[in-house]
């Protein structure tokens, strides 16, 4: 009964799969669904933060079964206010503040579709199958690894739902896909689960996508996803959740190249890691948070840095390591994310930098990005004994980002202690109580253009002058302080004498919390020009917003 039940299903979703394709293009789906919070969580949860479910709106194959019997792959009410913020958690937010510019949301948000083609062939497999079968409707896989080397370009695989147990492994006798014709896995209802050997599914061949795989890693130490080797290329994972374990959720190891991850949710893991040896990953519109240490972490090993890492439009929170931890790079695009809530470890007191920009690092662009409440908000190189300029990242440009530190009083915006030509421009520095702590061991640094709302300090800058510090406007009351080297200085007439387009204006703010509605001080055209930063008008304005 149960294999001919099976087989009625398959038969289902055969007839409805051929009709599209006769028809013509699918008809519009339903509107994206948020991802589900348990009964319990916090009353501040905003669904609409959630990544957008893009693929809901497109052509995709119908579900082996209509209703799945496994719940959503959410943590229980009980982990949930555990490792959520709780009412008693004063120095972090209990729920994401909106941050407008020119009366739209900051950063701008943009939906990502991966454009995943229509399949030559549909294979199916199936936990459930009464026999080993041969990948049709009426016969699926049962062995889930025989089904993804038995792919052949141009396929997709639908997997039915069910718990598959193993290590998977896409490499060996497996197929690679083409550009014009990719191997393709589905798996909307499937569940992978860790059997402790080794990562749950490794992908190591080309023109590979993958959608909506779920990954519970049970608190195992194994990875969940791995992608890597040579000639290991072009491989898409979209709408894909990994959760709940003591190892990185995803790897993209030394080889790997044009790797994008998008519209993901991962949590309660080590995150995702970017090893030596990678070029061009992508991180696109993902959640990723609550995790055991970093979110992202970049380079480390051995090995030529990542190469032309990019993140766009991530949401970025809670973790016990930085969001961004960039160890090592070569080439970064840091744009349109969200970082929030990072605090030192309660245990250890370590941590609490949202983004760390390492001494590996070179050609490094952190624009257009959010970070509320955290200790550090950017930490740029690292101290200790070398030669200035030696020890830290090259080519770094901090540009139209806004830091906004409300629940303490002790943190710092923009935490510069080496690098050579790092430029800190056009952004918006909301109470933090030291906007920008600069060390001695750094060459060609450039500070302008930026507005310092509520600071208990203006800056900590060394003894040795920086290359540029001008054009920098503080919102704070007239006795406003600073310190050079080790001496304490008044503000507003050190900065008369050494930075002359700066100044200290009581009362400035922002109207309505609009980062382009300033109140209290004329910013447009009220910069100076920086080589390789764009403006609008006669000067560069001051602050984020450009007109």
């Amino acid at each position: 009964m149960r294999a001919r039940s099976i087989g009625a299903r398959l038969a289902v979703a055969a007839l409805v799969a051929s009709l599209r394709c006769a028809k013509g293009p699918a008809p519009s789906a339903p509107p994206p669904t948020p991802t589900p919070t348990p009964r319990g969580a916090s009353a501040t949860h905003n669904p609409a933060e959630n990544p957008e479910d893009i693929r809901a709106r497109l052509p995709r194959p119908t579900p082996l079964d209509t209703e799945t019997k496994f719940p959503p792959p959410q943590q229980s009410p009980e982990k949930e206010a555990v490792e959520s913020n709780a009412p008693g958690e004063p120095d972090k937010l209990g729920g994401e503040r909106p941050v407008l510019l020119d009366g739209r949301p900051f950063p701008e948000r943009r939906p990502y579709d991966p454009k995943f083609p229509d399949a030559k062939r549909t294979r199916f497999a199936s936990a459930e199958a009464a026999a080993p079968g041969e990948g049709t409707l009426e016969h699926p896989w049962r062995d889930l690894q025989q089904a993804l080397c038995a792919l052949e370009p141009g396929d997709r695989l639908v997997i039915a739902s069910g718990i598959y147990t193993g290590a998977f492994r896409v490499g060996g006798s497996c197929r690679s896909g083409t550009a014009d014709a990719p191997i393709q896995v589905f798996a909307r209802h499937a569940f992978l689960k860790s059997d402790g050997s080794g990562a749950v599914l490794t992908v190591e061949r080309a023109h590979w996508q993958l959608w909506e795989v779920q990954i519970a890693l049970l608190d195992s130490d194994v990875p969940g996803l791995v992608v890597k080797g040579d000639g290991t290329h072009d491989v898409a994972v979209d709408q894909t959740h990994i959760y709940e374990g003591k190892g990185p959720a995803l790897v993209i190891g030394a080889g790997a190249s044009r790797v994008t991850l998008s519209n993901c949710h991962i949590h309660q893991s080590k995150g995702v890691r970017v090893e030596s040896g990678t070029a061009d990953v992508t991180l696109v519109n993902n959640h990723i948070h609550h995790n055991r240490a970093a979110s992202v972490t970049a380079g480390g090993g051995t090995g030529p840095a990542p190469r032309g890492l990019t993140l766009a439009g991530n949401r970025i929170h809670n973790d016990r390591g930085p969001g961004l931890d960039l160890e090592s790079c070569d080439g970064a695009t840091v744009t349109r994310n969200r970082f929030s809530n990072y605090r030192p470890d309660e245990d250890d007191r370590t941590g609490g930098s949202a983004i760390v920009v390492g001494p590996g690092c070179r050609a490094v662009r952190i624009e257009n990005n959010t970070v509320m409440e955290a200790s550090v908000a950017l930490q740029v190189g690292a101290g200790g004994p070398g030669a200035p300029g030696k020890t830290g990242p090259t080519d770094v440009v901090v540009l139209r980002n806004y830091l906004e530190n409300r629940l303490t009083s002790d943190a710092t915006a923009v935490a510069l202690a080496s690098g050579r030509d790092v430029r800190i421009v056009n952004n918006v520095l909301n109470h933090y109580a030291e906007p920008f702590r600069v060390g001695p061991g750094t060459v060609g640094t450039v500070v302008a253009n930026n507005l310092v709302l509520e600071p208990s300090v203006a800056f900590l800058l060394p003894a040795e002058p920086v290359a540029v510090f001008d054009a920098n406007v503080y919102g704070a009351p007239a006795a406003l302080q600073g310190v050079i080297g080790s001496e304490r200085v008044t503000a507003a007439a050190w900065l008369a004498a050494h930075s002359p387009r700066s100044r200290v204006v009581p009362g400035i703010d922002l109207e309505g919390g609009d980062l382009g509605r300033i109140r209290g001080f004329p910013a447009a055209d009220a910069g100076r020009r920086i080589e390789g930063v764009s403006f609008e008008g006669k000067e560069p304005d001051v602050g984020i917003a450009e007109k």
